[in-house]
């Protein structure tokens, strides 16, 4: 039977500063999430952020209409709930230092009375020399599955940004084309007046005319308030304080083209760069070394080092001088008979299973996300292609066809304005299906984790 020695008191004060300057480094911070997310999608995190203040990225110039990656990086930086939701990895970040504590010893001190002599305790937690790897290792997959939450947020934010984006360029477009095409019906009802005077056409015919004309009207007036309810709502993405703030938009061209990513390329991207399914393989991590320090932590040692003191003889009327008598090292040690940590022990069992069934989960959520968003890509461009290179084209030409007939006096003014009516209508059908592209590009990225099919 081995005997256990222990060190005096400087000793266990030199091992406790020893451990206690033992720091595990901890890299979790704003710019280490910036960090994944730059190399992911281009775009960065503000490192500090000021309440209350509109912070313009470098890459930003406002001045001449903002570009869709303008307005992410403006969001990225600015947008309120996005930054609440990145202080989450300051406390991530204080878990990982608070793991890595190490006990402050604990001191009793009995003073002497009554012919008692001055006696005490000091005591030291033993067990964090095998629980603290554990526990900071816990506590660092916990972080890093917080940061890879973040990144989602990054990217749900980006993609909230990018349709808003899409969503405000089709309302001002469509408010442009229906104003067009308000004048053009109000045309077509004169026309129609002035031949029911002539007797040429009937009342009933006439009244289509009108209703028409009313019609147009109200889809301008819709038009204007879905404008300005859409602006408030892309200004609040962008952090900016007052909804009034007008933003002018700078679009860029989309892909006559398809990007030669495959499905399967798209999805090897998603497996390997998508933040939920990287968060869902650092929970399973997590999860494993929780359930290590939850079974380091069935047995707790204690070092005691005790401690009497005994006046010495001095002379009458000083105060009595305390000396050392005596040190009694010792350990206290809890006996796992009934508490064993089961209890938590099988809670960590149960969250590490569930982590792996979360990890399959997740997995088959991106490999749908991911068809749907590919052949969604594929089906907008391919009906993009079609009305703005085969049916936009034929619609101007019928409009100049009409115009040169018009001008040799061959046909009257009402075939022109028929024929412009369907070019404004084929023109709005192009414009909302360029939205749709827009959405399905960035439906597409965010589902991969990583900007990879570019608009233009």
């Amino acid at each position: 039977m081995h005997r256990l020695r222990f060190c005096p008191a400087n000793g266990l004060l030199g091992m406790a500063l020893l451990l206690a300057a033992c720091t595990s480094a901890n890299r979790f911070s704003r710019s280490y999430v910036s960090q994944k997310l730059e190399a992911q999608s281009g775009f960065t995190v503000l490192p500090v952020k000021s309440p209350a203040s509109v912070d313009l990225p470098p890459t930003v110039v406002p001045t001449d209409g903002l570009t869709e990656d303008e307005a992410v990086a403006l969001a990225l930086w600015n947008n309120a709930q996005f930054q609440t939701d990145l202080a989450a990895i300051a406390i991530a970040r204080a878990d990982v230092i608070d793991a890595g504590v190490v006990a402050n010893p604990l001191l009793r001190y009995l003073s002497p009375n009554a012919g008692i002599v001055a006696s005490g305790y000091l005591n030291f937690a033993l067990d964090f020399i095998w629980q603290r790897p554990q526990r900071v290792a816990a506590a660092r997959y916990a972080a890093e599955r917080t940061a890879s939450d973040l990144l989602q947020r990054s990217f749900t934010l980006i993609r909230d940004v990018q349709v808003a984006y899409a969503d405000l360029l089709l309302a001002r477009e469509k408010a442009v084309i229906f104003a067009r095409s308000a004048q053009v019906r109000v045309q077509l009802n004169e026309l129609a007046e002035s031949r029911l005077r002539n007797g040429d056409i009937s009342e009933l015919e006439a009244s289509v005319t009108r209703a028409d004309a009313a019609s147009a009207r109200d889809d301008l007036l819709r038009a204007s308030l879905d404008t300005l309810v859409l602006a408030n709502r892309f200004n609040t993405l962008l952090g900016f304080a007052s909804p009034d703030t007008v933003v002018a938009l700078q679009p860029a061209a989309l892909p006559l083209s398809l990007q030669q990513l495959s499905k399967a390329e798209a999805l090897e991207l998603a497996y390997a760069m998508s933040p939920p399914l990287q968060a869902a393989a650092t929970a399973i991590e997590a999860g494993g070394k929780r359930l290590g320090w939850e079974k380091s932590r069935i047995i707790s040692f204690t070092a005691t080092l005790g401690f009497q003191h005994i006046p010495t003889q001095s002379p009458e009327g000083a105060s009595p001088q305390w000396m050392p008598n005596a040190f009694n090292p010792g350990i206290q040690a809890e006996i796992p008979v009934f508490n064993r940590n089961q209890g938590k022990v099988a809670r960590a069992e149960a969250e590490m299973e569930q982590a792996v069934l979360q990890y399959v989960a997740v997995r088959q959520q991106i490999t749908l996300g991911i068809t749907e968003a590919y052949n969604r890509y594929q089906q907008m461009h391919r009906s993009y292609q079609v009305w703005n290179t085969g049916v936009l084209p034929s619609l101007e030409s019928a409009v100049a066809l009409a115009g040169q007939v018009y001008q040799r006096g061959d046909i009257s003014y009402l075939p022109v304005l028929d024929a412009t009516r369907q070019l404004l209508n084929g023109q709005l059908r192009r414009a909302e299906v360029a939205a749709e592209l827009r959405r399905s590009v960035s439906q597409l990225n965010y589902s991969m984790g990583k900007k990879a099919v570019l608009p233009q």
